[in-house]
C-alpha cells in the first residue's frame, strides 16, 4: 500500500512538472503592425475592422517567448466616445504550436481582458489561463502600430 502512494504521488509531481513546463509567461508584450478600414455607420459612429501581426515578447526562456501572432477584431466607435472592441489572435511558437487568445475592451473597462485556447502541441491542453491588457497605439499618420502589455491575473 505504502508503495502504491508512493508511485502515485511520484506521478502526480510528474505531471504537475511538466503542466508548469509548458505554462505561458507572466507578463509580457505583443508588439503589432496593423492594418484598419472604417465603415461609417452614422455621425460619430463607426465599426472599425483591425488586423495586427506581431510578436510576443516575454522572458527568453519561456516557451512562448518571440511567437508569431495574427489576430483580427472590430472596434466600435460610438458618437458618445464610448466603444466597445473584441477579436481574437492565433499565436504559433518557435516549435509550430499554436494557441488562440480571445480578447474583449470597453470604454468602462480600466484595462481590457483576454482568455487563452490552446490548439495544438504543447499548448493543446491549456484551458483557463486569463489575464489584462493595456493597448498602446503608436500608429502614425502612415503606419499602424502598437503595443500590448499584458499580464496573467490568476
Amino acid at each position: 500500500m505504502k508503495s502504491i502512494l508512493v508511485m502515485g504521488i511520484t506521478a502526480l509531481c510528474a505531471i504537475s512538472t511538466n503542466t508548469l513546463a509548458v505554462q505561458p509567461a507572466q507578463s509580457g508584450q505583443n508588439i503589432f503592425t496593423c492594418d484598419v478600414s472604417v465603415l461609417p455607420l452614422e455621425e460619430g459612429h463607426a465599426l472599425i475592422v483591425w488586423k495586427g501581426k506581431g510578436v510576443q515578447v516575454t522572458v527568453a526562456n519561456s516557451p512562448d517567448n518571440q511567437s508569431h501572432i495574427d489576430c483580427a477584431g472590430t472596434i466600435e466607435n460610438m458618437a458618445d466616445k464610448s466603444f466597445k472592441a473584441s477579436g481574437y489572435c492565433l499565436h504559433t511558437d518557435r516549435d509550430g504550436d499554436k494557441w488562440v487568445d480571445r480578447w474583449w475592451n470597453d470604454s468602462s473597462m480600466k484595462k481590457g481582458r483576454w482568455e487563452y485556447s490552446g490548439v495544438s502541441g504543447k499548448w493543446k491542453d491549456m484551458r483557463g489561463v486569463t489575464g489584462n491588457f493595456v493597448f498602446t497605439d503608436l500608429s502614425t499618420q502612415t503606419e499602424c502600430r502598437g503595443i500590448s502589455n499584458w499580464e496573467v491575473a490568476r
